[in-house]
C-alpha cells in the first residue's frame, strides 16, 4: 500500500478525482440532525471531503498514509481549522488530535477501505473509528461491493480521464476465489511537447456484507443504514454501499 498514491497523487487532483468524496461529504452534512463540531477523516487523500467539512465549521483532522497526497491537502487548506497526520488508519497513534471519544463525525470515503486486504484489517481500521467517537457519534463510509468488482472479470479497460494534456486509463481485473481487484493505473502527461508516462497497481479486496457487519459489531458499533452515494437505501447488490453506524 505505501508506494500507491506516490506518483498519481498530483495527477488525482489534477483530474478531480476528490470530487466523489467531496460530493458525499456534503451529502452526509445535509442528513446529519446537526452540525458536527470535530470531524476525523480517515484516508484523507488530497482533502477534497476534509475541507468540506472544515468550511461548515468543524475542526477537522484528516489522516492519510500517503506524503504526496498529504503535501496537496495542505497547500489547500489555507486558514481552515485543518489538522493533517501521516498515519496508517488500521494502527492511529496517539496523540492530543486523535483523543479518544472526541469525534462527533468519523468518515473514511472514495472506498479507502476496500484499499485494506489482509485478513482483519477492516475490523482494525473500524475499532481504531470507535474508539475515537463520541458517545452517539457516527462512522460513516463507503464500499465497492463485490458486485461492482464481478463487472472487472478477468480484464476492463477504462480510460478515465483525457483532457488537458493529461491522458490516465484503468486495466482492471477481478479475482474472485481471492476477492481481490487489481487495478493498473497508468497515466501520460504532456510535457514540454513529449509525453511522460507513470503507473501504479492498485489492489482492493471486497468485503462482504457480512464481514463489515462483524467488524461493526465486533467494535462496539451498530448498523444505521446502508444507502447508495446519492443517499437512497441500498441493495445489498448495489456496486458501492455507504455504510452509517453508531454506537447509541
Amino acid at each position: 500500500m505505501s508506494s500507491m498514491y506516490t506518483g498519481y497523487a498530483p495527477i488525482y487532483h489534477a483530474i478531480g478525482q476528490g470530487a466523489f468524496a467531496e460530493a458525499l461529504a456534503r451529502r452526509i452534512l445535509m442528513a446529519l440532525p446537526g452540525p458536527p463540531g470535530r470531524v476525523l477523516d480517515l484516508a484523507c487523500g488530497t482533502g477534497a471531503a476534509a475541507l468540506v467539512f472544515a468550511a461548515g465549521g468543524a475542526a477537522t483532522v484528516g489522516v492519510d498514509r500517503s506524503e504526496a497526497m498529504l503535501a496537496i491537502a495542505r497547500s489547500r487548506s489555507d486558514e481552515l481549522p485543518v489538522t493533517w497526520l501521516r498515519a496508517d488508519i488500521r494502527r492511529l497513534p496517539a496523540s492530543e488530535a486523535l483523543a479518544p471519544a472526541s469525534f462527533d463525525l468519523i468518515t473514511c470515503l472514495y472506498d479507502s477501505l476496500n484499499y485494506l486486504t489482509a485478513d482483519g484489517d477492516l475490523a482494525l481500521a473500524i475499532g481504531q473509528a470507535a474508539r475515537l467517537l463520541r458517545p452517539g457519534g457516527r462512522l460513516i463510509f463507503d464500499l465497492n461491493t463485490e458486485h461492482e468488482f464481478a463487472a472487472w472479470g478477468e480484464g476492463l479497460d477504462q480510460v478515465v480521464y483525457d483532457a488537458n494534456g493529461i491522458l490516465v486509463y484503468h486495466r482492471l481485473a477481478y479475482d474472485a476465489a481471492a476477492a481481490l481487484a487489481y487495478g493498473r493505473v497508468v497515466w501520460f502527461v504532456r510535457e514540454d511537447e513529449r509525453w511522460r508516462r507513470g503507473e501504479e497497481q492498485h489492489v482492493e479486496r471486497a468485503w462482504s456484507d457480512a464481514e463489515v457487519l462483524s467488524a461493526l459489531a465486533d467494535a462496539g458499533l451498530r448498523l444505521v443504514a446502508r444507502r447508495t452515494p446519492s443517499w437512497e437505501p441500498a441493495s445489498l447488490d448495489a456496486p458501492r454501499i455507504v455504510y452509517d453506524a453508531t454506537d447509541a
